[in-house]
């Protein structure tokens, strides 16, 4: 399928995203970011931001630091300025496989239910890329449907489903990540709509493990807290 097909399909699909405007899967996706350490400085890089929903939600905690948000429909890129004229926010129209940012340094690089949209043929493309621009700190934060989600919507509700919408299993991750330097912190398959709907996926760059000890990282009273943890659970 050629990319100006694509970019026509979610030029015309804002309509669509405005009609839905922000839902619980957009607020439990802030929850996970701020769990993860979102902050007022944090910088982020949002690929495939669409028109923004998400945006809106992180630039209320993110006042000092940045936001880059980047999707392939320049129509959507409209919408996003003019919605949100933060001066903190940069957002531009491209093709995020290929992507190279404006800022650097991120917090966090997000692909909040974009992943089965690309074409599988260009996640290899899509991971380098990621790999080139996160840092040590850097954590990469992903969320699709489940792929039992798609596979039913593919076969009971197809209508539902956009232009390229394709199951995206962990294991054909695996391999994307292993050859980029890339590391599995975390996976969950989760509930927001119906059972197991949805899944996510927390990245970072790998690094030498370092046997570095819990308690001496505790201070005095984190330490007496682990104490009284303990002689309760005996």
């Amino acid at each position: 399928m050629k990319q100006e097909e694509v970019k026509d399909f979610y030029d015309q699909y804002t309509a669509q995203q405005q009609k839905t405007g922000i839902n619980e899967r957009m607020l439990s996706l802030l929850r996970r970011m701020k769990r993860y350490g979102l902050n007022s400085q944090s910088r982020v890089l949002e690929l495939g931001c669409g028109i923004g929903s998400i945006t809106r939600l992180i630039s209320k905690t993110v006042k000092k630091g940045i936001i880059e948000a980047v999707d392939l429909s320049p129509r959507s890129i409209e919408l996003l300025k003019a919605r949100l004229s933060n001066k903190n926010i940069t957002a531009v129209a491209g093709d995020i496989t290929t992507y190279q940012p404006q800022n650097e340094n991120f917090d966090f690089v997000t692909l909040f239910d974009v992943l089965e949209h690309i074409p599988l043929e260009q996640h290899a493309q899509l991971f380098a890329n990621l790999s080139q621009i996160m840092t040590d700190e850097s954590l990469l934060l992903i969320n699709t449907p489940s792929p039992q989600h798609i596979e039913y919507d593919q076969k009971h509700h197809p209508e539902k489903l956009q232009i390229i919408d394709q199951p995206v299993y962990l294991h054909e991750l695996m391999p994307h990540l292993s050859s980029n330097g890339l590391f599995l912190r975390f996976f969950e398959l989760y509930s927001i709509w119906t059972v197991d709907d949805y899944q996510f996926v927390l990245i970072s760059k790998r690094q030498e493990f370092t046997n570095q000890s819990l308690s001496e990282q505790r201070g005095l009273w984190g330490k007496i807290a682990h104490r009284i943890k303990l002689s309760l659970a005996r």
